[in-house]
C-alpha cells in the first residue's frame, strides 16, 4: 500500500511539473513570432519608404496635363475643354479657329471675355510644387498699350502668382512659364490655373502643359 501511494505521488508530481513546463514555454514562443512579425512589417515600411524617395527623386510621380484646345464636352450646360488625359477646363467660351499654334483651335480672349482655358486643382497643401506654361498671340487692336497676357495661379485670396514675360518664342507666339512652390500654410479654396487677358487687345491662347505631384497617377483607371 505505501508503494502504491507513493507511486501516485510521483505521477501526479511529474503531471505538475509537465504543465508548468508547458505554461512556461508557449507564452515566449508567441512572444517571439509577434516580434518578429513586427520586424517584417517594419522592413516592408522602410523598403516601400525608400522606393518612394527614390521614385520622387527621378520625378516618377510628375504628372503631365497637355490641354491644346481640340476637343470639348458639354456638362453642366456649359462647354469645356478636355486634355489629352481626360481632365476637364473650364471657360471654354472663346474658342475659336481664327488662330492655333499648331493644331486648328485656340482660347480667343478679349476685353469683354478676359479669362479662359482654366483648371480647379485639389485644396493644395504647403511645399507643393506646381509647374504650367502656356502659349499666347497678340493681335493688337486698340492704341492702348496698356495691361499683358497673364498664367494665373491662385488659391482663393491667399495666394496668387501671375507671369507676363515670355520664356520663348516661336512663329510669333510667346509662351508664359512658371514654377512655384505653394507657401505654407492651411488652405481652404481649391488651386486653380487659368490664362487673363488684361489688355484692350484680343489674345489667343493655345497649348497649356501643367506639371504636378500626383501620387495617385499609377491608379487611374
Amino acid at each position: 500500500m505505501l508503494v502504491s501511494e507513493v507511486k501516485y505521488i510521483n505521477f501526479t508530481a511529474l503531471k505538475i511539473r509537465h504543465f508548468k513546463l508547458t505554461d512556461t514555454i508557449v507564452p515566449h514562443t508567441k512572444s517571439k513570432s509577434s516580434f518578429q512579425f513586427l520586424r517584417v512589417v517594419v522592413l516592408l515600411i522602410l523598403i516601400l519608404y525608400i522606393i518612394t524617395r527614390i521614385m520622387l527623386f527621378l520625378g516618377l510621380f510628375m504628372e503631365e496635363i497637355n490641354c491644346s484646345a481640340e476637343k470639348t464636352i458639354s456638362k453642366e450646360n456649359k462647354e469645356c475643354l478636355v486634355s489629352d488625359n481626360g481632365y476637364e477646363f473650364d471657360n471654354a467660351n472663346g474658342r475659336t479657329d481664327e488662330k492655333a499654334l499648331e493644331s486648328k483651335y485656340s482660347i480667343k480672349l478679349t476685353p469683354d471675355n478676359q479669362y479662359g482655358m482654366s483648371m480647379t486643382l485639389a485644396v493644395p497643401k504647403g511645399g507643393e510644387e506646381y509647374e504650367a506654361s502656356v502659349w499666347c498671340f497678340e493681335n493688337a487692336i486698340s492704341a492702348d498699350s496698356s495691361g499683358w497676357p497673364y498664367l494665373v495661379v491662385s488659391v482663393g485670396n491667399q495666394f496668387w502668382k501671375g507671369v507676363t514675360n515670355f520664356s520663348e518664342k516661336k512663329n510669333s507666339w510667346g509662351k508664359l512659364h512658371f514654377k512655384v512652390i505653394v507657401p505654407h500654410g492651411i488652405y481652404k479654396d481649391p488651386l486653380v490655373i487659368y490664362c487673363w487677358n488684361s489688355t484692350k487687345n484680343i489674345v489667343y491662347f493655345d497649348n497649356m502643359t501643367i506639371k504636378r505631384e500626383n501620387y495617385l497617377k499609377f491608379f487611374k483607371w
